[in-house]
């Protein structure tokens, strides 16, 4: 009785090479997940429905501060009431700030994105394709 035996190395580095495989290719398809809906997200806030963030991001500087200055020429923690020129100036910089605030981090938010799918994409790609190769190698094997 003749048994036609393969040769097929150490069963057990088969089984570690291949959990590592489907690991890895996992771990890209995840990370090109996540990247893809934070930029979808990105765009559709910024772009598609113009989603106002303001209220995302604090400035240092509030309204507050606007409509109280300290008295510093008398070194008093007496406060003076600004006047209506400058309160309105104080809240225009303050808008300015939280405009420009919300634009870099829109502009951060898109480069984690890319940067997400740029490490994702070629991860799963390569993992996914050797895991594909060996897999028709092994059924055409198999067919002989």
């Amino acid at each position: 009785m003749r048994i036609n035996k393969k040769p097929t190395g150490n069963k057990a580095l088969r089984v570690i090479r291949n959990v590592y495989l489907y690991l890895v290719a996992m771990i890209g398809l995840v990370v090109l997940i996540i990247g893809s809906i934070g930029m979808i997200n990105n765009v559709l806030q910024n772009y598609v429905f113009q989603v106002d963030q303001y209220s995302y991001y604090r400035s240092p500087l509030g309204y507050d501060v606007c409509n109280s200055v300290p008295n510093t020429l008398e070194k008093t923690d007496e406060v003076q009431k600004p006047t209506e020129q400058e309160i309105a100036e104080c809240e225009a910089k303050y808008d300015e700030y939280n405009k420009k605030e919300s634009q870099n981090q829109a502009k951060k938010d898109f480069a984690i994105s890319i940067a997400q799918i740029l490490v994702g994409l070629p991860l799963w790609l390569l993992h996914w394709g050797i895991i594909q190769r060996e897999y028709r190698r092994r059924k055409k094997d198999d067919k002989k």
